[in-house]
């Protein structure tokens, strides 16, 4: 033999047949799916005809290609012998084996075979059995239907039909064909709207339909017994239905009226889900606090049940009969007490209680709170403030009478302005001060309740001329002065100030009228 060495290679001729003997495989492999020269599982089938089979016709088991035809024969008489060649997962076939042929398209064309492997216990058919005739079936096909059925006096009827369905559309048929679509569209519409509901919202919902299905009509199989009754019971439902069928029909048109005037009914419904539903959230919070509400209430009623047994009821009467020979008696005074308090009850729900709500706007000032709160936190104030006390009674203080602005009150009646100090000057004056004689509206001929709301939002004004200004040196001197004897002054003196002011005030409204 001859020997390739560094100095001796391969010819590039051989090379490349090689190459191409190589590349011509690969194609083959490719495209067959099969290496060349062995042949796989094969079985034959005897049959009546081969009905326009050809080489490479499919063969399926329960629609999964499993082989393919590869030779076609003659055989005994008008018979035909198929060889069919079958791929791993087509085996086993057992020696029960039936065989079909079956057409592809409904009006004829390519046909393929239909096989049923066999049964598991059957042994498996040896490679080159063959299945029987008797156990092989041929399509019906188009032609020989109608050659069996379809005779002459059948087609001459059936042309004088279709004639005569020619004449009848040609006549306005056609036309009012076309109109008895119309009621349909309604239907139709419905129709769609069902449909693309039956489509679902998100991904899988058709799927997960039909797992709860499968589940529901899982649990029917379980119980036959059941699922007997309720298909006997179904049966005696259809026919008490078909007994009274006149009253069903009936009640079908009434159903069709009611379906006609349920949308404006769906529609409020579906106006009052979301105030329902809020509604329901406002529940929560009392229907969490309720079961031992629920439980003291049964308590209650246990012991009521208790009280107004036989042994125990003369006793319970006994002790409620002078509280029931009263009620009379303080039903009469209710009646009577009722008319007077209702007016004030109305006072304090109508226009108490909305001014105590009130939330008070003052600026920078504010504080956001309503008014009830701001009086309880200023009695708070006024508690701590009026703690001391000396020998004249509580002291409340107030920063006043301290810095270099005159703060005056205007010409008081009889009294002439009144004069003070202050650290700052004032912003403005609030409430301001409308004039002699004007006062809030009151009508003293209206109850409380139709008396108008007072508005607290009183308004402000700039201030006077003479409401406030540089003090001087003497005016300094005169506060303090006034602030001493202010300290040194007796209860009895300081009631004769007041008094003396109330007499002014009473002149200066005297005057305004």
């Amino acid at each position: 033999m001859r020997r390739y060495g560094p100095d001796h290679r391969i010819p590039t001729p051989v090379l490349g047949a090689i190459a191409v003997v190589l590349f011509l495989a690969g194609v083959y492999g490719a495209f067959t799916k099969r290496v060349p020269f062995v042949e796989g599982y094969r079985v034959k089938a005897v049959l009546h005809s081969s009905n326009e089979l050809r080489k490479g016709s499919p063969v399926r088991i329960a629609g999964v290609d499993v082989a393919k035809v590869v030779d076609l024969d003659h055989g005994p008489g008008t018979t035909a012998i198929i060889t069919m060649e079958f791929k791993d997962r087509g085996r086993p076939v057992h020696t029960d084996a039936e065989l079909r042929i079956r057409p592809r398209l409904f009006l004829e064309g390519g046909f393929y075979v239909e096989l049923s492997p066999g049964s598991p216990s059957a042994p498996e058919m040896r490679d080159g059995g063959t299945i029987p005739l008797s156990a092989t079936k041929l399509p019906v096909q188009f032609d020989q239907i109608l050659s069996g059925a379809f005779d002459r006096p059948s087609r001459d009827a059936l042309a004088d039909v279709l004639d005569e369905a020619g004449t009848a559309l040609a006549d306005g048929g056609a036309r009012d064909l076309g109109r008895s679509f119309r009621p349909a569209v309604p239907a139709l519409r419905d129709i769609a709207i069902v449909s693309k509901a039956a489509r679902g919202e998100r991904t899988h919902d058709l799927s997960t339909t039909i797992r709860s299905l499968s589940r529901i009509t899982g649990a029917l199989a379980a119980n036959e017994d059941a699922l007997g009754g309720l298909v006997t019971g179904f049966a005696r439902t259809s026919g008490a239905l078909a007994a009274e069928s006149r009253a069903l029909g009936e009640g079908i048109r009434e159903l069709d009226t009611v379906l006609t005037t349920a949308p404006p009914a769906l529609r409020a419904i579906d106006r009052a889900l979301p105030p329902t539903g809020r509604l329901a959230q406002d529940l929560r919070p009392g229907l969490r606090v309720a079961p031992p509400v629920l439980r003291g209430t049964v308590r209650l009623l246990d012991q009521l049940e208790r009280a107004t047994r036989p042994a125990e009821l003369p006793g319970l009467i006994a002790t409620l009969r002078p509280a029931l020979t009263e009620l009379p008696r303080l039903t009469d005074r209710l009646q009577t007490l009722f008319p007077l308090v209702t007016p004030v009850s109305d006072c304090v729900r109508e226009r108490v209680t909305p001014v105590l709500e009130t939330k008070l706007d003052d600026g920078a000032l504010s504080s956001g709170r309503p008014l009830w709160q701001d009086l309880v936190h200023a009695m708070v104030g006024l508690n701590s403030a009026a703690s001391t006390f000396d020998g004249n009674g509580h002291q409340v203080r107030y920063l006043a009478g301290i810095g270099d602005q005159v703060i005056g009150s205007g010409d008081i009646p009889g009294l002439g302005p009144l004069l003070g100090v202050g650290p700052e000057p004032i912003q403005g004056v609030r409430p301001r001060w409308n004039g002699p004689g004007k006062f809030p509206p009151f009508r003293p001929d209206l109850p409380c309740r139709d008396q108008p709301a007072p508005d607290l939002r009183a308004p402000a004004s700039a201030p006077t001329a003479m409401t406030a200004r540089s003090a001087t040196a003497a005016e300094l001197r005169r506060a303090a002065a006034a602030r001493r004897a202010t300290r040194r002054a007796t209860p009895t003196q300081l009631r004769r100030t007041e008094q003396r002011l109330r007499r002014a005030a009473q002149t200066r409204r005297e005057a305004g009228r």
